[in-house]
């Protein structure tokens, strides 16, 4: 009798909680909507089907930093426009700023994110959040990472958010016929977020639910279907549970053209919207283009080894519903070129190095 009324009342709670789910339509993207990469699914839980990671992975898996070798600073926006005649006001914005650092030991990631979306079919409300980040490589497969999360909210009545993530990323390289072949999960959102807001729900009848929604557990996999010097072609999905109480699946396709020009198409499928009227099947599309310049005449950083670095320069357009469209950009700014030759190590020289060794004059001090 004991079990069946503990399994009783563990039921009973799962379907309050069940019924208490209800965040704001699109709610569960609220950290996504200002970057370009993340509208076009680039970098996904696992950094998309062609690994890419920023500061700006953080915000789905802090594990996807562990293996960055340079400092890396980030700059999007995103600008959405409302075509319903009835909103207040029809223009909403969103913006993010970024920036990585790899230390000996760890890598650190600090990400800001601002979004203001007042539209009556997408009302997010105002809010500045911010993440702090460190992730770590245990092994040449396996990394690992986690966050600290804060925030403020205004605009639909005011509140506070201060939350964690965690997430782990491992490699298994290649499985059949795909290579590089990558499967990870976080958990994120564990503590407060915002909850006290005025905003409408999912399910117009009932109060709004949490945004974001605690405890959001994401896990994917993604590797190259097919690559070569020239193109490459890799794909991830990704399966997002909030809080338990609803599926969200993320199925992107990556596209590259030698290492330079980047194609992404994404689709998410949200079945707690679709069950509700929020209906949108348009898939997203993104496009990268990444170069290197030269910076000269500086000594700063030509000391740091940065006077030569990398850029990327993103865009992406996603269709939210009917009325309402994204247009975003941005940049990611790596100082200095990545190391892709390993050191080499010698436990003896070759005769011709020896000979080599010996003609080099020795004072008496170096002997």
């Amino acid at each position: 009798m004991k079990k069946f009324f503990s399994a009783a009342a563990l039921f009973i709670l799962v379907v309050a909680a069940a019924s208490a789910y209800n965040p704001p339509v699109y709610g569960d993207d609220i950290f996504e909507l200002s970057s370009p990469r993340q509208l076009a699914n680039s970098s996904s839980v696992v950094g998309g089907g062609l690994f890419y990671a920023s500061p700006e992975s953080i915000i789905v898996n802090p594990a996807l930093t562990a293996k960055e070798q340079r400092v890396d600073l980030n700059l999007a926006y995103t600008g959405l426009v409302s075509s319903n005649t009835e909103n207040s006001s029809r223009y909403g914005n969103a913006f993010q700023l970024g920036i990585l650092i790899p230390f000996k030991r760890f890598v650190f990631s600090g990400y800001g994110n601002g979004t203001m979306i007042p539209f009556n079919e997408m009302n997010l409300g105002k809010s500045l959040n911010f993440k702090f980040g460190l992730a770590k490589e245990i092994t040449e497969k396996l990394v690992i990472g986690a966050n600290l999360n804060s925030g403020i909210f205004w605009g639909a009545d005011t509140d506070w958010a201060l939350s964690g993530n965690i997430g782990f990323v491992y490699t298994h390289g290649d499985l059949a016929f795909m290579k590089d072949f990558r499967y990870g999960a976080s958990i994120l959102n564990l503590g407060k977020n915002f909850g006290k807001t005025t905003l409408g729900g999912i399910k117009a009848d009932k109060a709004p639910g949490s945004l974001p929604e605690v405890a959001t557990i994401k896990a994917g996999a993604a590797g190259i279907l097919f690559g070569n010097d020239i193109i490459k072609l890799g794909a991830s999905c990704d399966l997002t549970i909030p809080a338990f109480q609803n599926l969200i699946a993320d199925l992107g396709l990556q596209f590259a053209v030698k290492d330079m020009l980047f194609i992404s198409v994404a689709e998410k499928l949200n079945i707690a919207e679709l069950a509700n009227g929020v209906k949108n099947l348009m898939p997203s599309v993104g496009l990268s283009f990444r170069f290197t310049f030269d910076v000269k005449n500086n000594e700063y950083l030509q000391k740091n080894g940065w006077s030569q670095s990398e850029m990327s320069a993103s865009v992406a357009w996603k269709q939210f519903n009917k009325t309402v469209n994204a247009v975003s950009a941005g940049v990611d700014v790596n100082l200095g070129l990545k190391d892709e030759t390993p050191p080499v190590i010698k436990l003896w020289l070759d005769d011709d190095e020896e000979e080599d060794v010996k003609k080099i004059p020795v004072t008496g001090d170096e002997k």
